[in-house]
């Protein structure tokens, strides 16, 4: 006690008002830490962009840029997958090298993507497989992927199956995700899912360039009602259709036309995606726009529509009536592609 009567209280009484300007130095000092990392974190979350309206054949649509994080790849052709699951958007990207490909997974909250933690590291898990071509995620957020058959990621176990038995590059789980198309490659086969393994593959009605996709089917998005919507070319070097089948793969109706110089015909399909009540196409620089009961509504220019430069790169279904529109331009600073999203809604009637 001595020794702080004569010691310790002189000095803080001598020294009281430096000591208090430390205090408030390193309270400043914190707070500026604190809001430089609010910045580098985006906590401070910047306003929602605007809605415009946009209108094709009388249809009123909605348009909206979503603030994201800085998005980037090298190449349109490194983007993998992008698409809607569990509520949380997905986005895999493949290095440049193809040595991992990255898996972001997202929510969208007032206007902003947000990180989805629950999945892999703060919302990113990275498959360390070379030149995954295919990936998807079951409604547990267990991955499928596909390199040299498939594999997937079940509590952290890689289960390989199929390999050396399908050149398949994509995957698609049914709705009872007991079973899955595998496409691509003139596959369409479909397999039995089991402790995370595929097997019992057998070809399906599609497969090797069954009718009408003569010159290859390319994309494939089946329905919660098992309905299932094929892309591809009606021949080799041809022009594309739509086409929507019955679950034992009887045609229903296609979309776009047969002949070139029609408004409707689909030169190069990048993506579709099957809503409720309409269908969206990217068609090189464009996206068209059909009702599901095959009217054709038109087409928008992706430049145009989506501003800057901005072209489409590919379409995930958000629900029933709401289209999320993945879109890069080249930076001429950096050389990388940046990649923006917007969500497009459509009448819910």
């Amino acid at each position: 006690m001595s020794f702080i009567k004569e010691k310790v209280l002189p000095f803080l009484k001598s020294n009281k008002k430096k000591l208090v300007f430390l205090l408030v130095a390193a309270v400043a000092g914190a707070a500026v830490y604190h809001y430089r990392g609010e910045i580098r974190y985006n906590v401070i979350k910047p306003k929602p962009q605007p809605i415009r309206n946009v209108e094709i054949s009388h249809v009123n649509l909605a348009l909206q840029e979503i603030n994201t994080f800085r998005l980037t790849c090298n190449d349109v052709d490194k983007i993998v997958r992008f698409f809607m699951k569990n509520d949380h958007l997905y986005l895999a990207i493949r290095s440049d090298d193809g040595s991992r490909t990255d898996v972001r997974a997202y929510d969208i909250q007032q206007g902003m993507l947000v990180p989805f933690k629950g999945f892999g590291k703060d919302g990113v898990l990275t498959l360390r497989d070379k030149m995954i071509f295919g990936m998807t995620v079951d409604r547990d957020n267990n991955v499928y992927y596909i390199r040299k058959g498939v594999h997937s990621l079940m509590n952290g176990n890689d289960i390989a199956s199929l390999e050396g038995s399908t050149t398949a590059t994509r995957i698609a789980l049914l709705p009872d995700e007991q079973k899955a198309y595998l496409y691509g490659n003139d596959n369409f086969t479909v397999a039995d899912v089991k402790d995370g393994a595929l097997t019992n593959n057998r070809p399906a009605f599609l497969h090797n360039r069954a009718y009408p996709f003569k010159g290859g089917l390319t994309l494939v998005q089946v329905m919660k009602d098992g309905t299932v919507y094929g892309g591809g070319r009606i021949k080799p070097n041809g022009f594309n259709i739509v086409a929507a089948f019955k679950p034992k793969g009887q045609l229903i109706q296609y979309y776009g036309s047969y002949e070139p110089t029609d408004k409707d015909s689909i030169y190069n399909l990048v993506d579709m995606a099957i809503l409720d009540r309409y269908i969206a196409v990217i068609d090189g620089f464009t996206l068209k726009l059909w009702k599901k009961d095959g009217m054709y509504l038109g087409n928008f220019n992706s430049s145009k529509l989506l501003g800057g430069d901005l072209n489409c790169a590919k379409l995930a279904v958000i629900n029933e009536n709401t289209l999320a529109i993945l879109a890069y331009v080249r930076n001429v600073e950096t050389r990388l592609i940046d990649l923006k999203v917007f969500v497009m809604t459509f009448p819910a009637s």
